[in-house]
């Protein structure tokens, strides 16, 4: 993607709020459909199998859950997304901004 282009979505993300949205949207969306409980089962789970001489620290844990807890996010959450980013696209390019791919 141009820098160009890059830049006017950003800036267009910045004055409408976009970023927040879609970051609400997404964090409701993963609470609601117990995602983020799974993850925190994962971590437990992780946690009581290192065993009791070794706790794993921050850094352990998100380096073995993440791709887990990847995995784990709803095909649902996933096509919401990238609908909602389609319509902030559509709405860059109705704001006068043009693509130069």
């Amino acid at each position: 993607m141009p820098h160009e282009y890059d830049s006017k979505v950003n800036l267009h993300l910045d004055i409408n709020h976009g970023l927040d949205r879609v970051t609400e949207l997404v964090q409701t969306r993963l609470i609601e459909s117990g995602w983020r409980d799974q993850v925190r089962l994962a971590c437990r789970k992780a946690i009581t199998e290192s065993g009791d001489k070794h706790v794993p620290s921050v850094d352990d844990l998100v380096t073995q859950v993440t791709p887990k807890a990847r995995a784990m996010v709803p095909d649902a959450v996933k096509r919401e997304l990238l609908h909602e980013l389609e319509l902030i696209l559509m709405n860059v390019d109705k704001a006068g901004y043009s693509k130069s791919f």
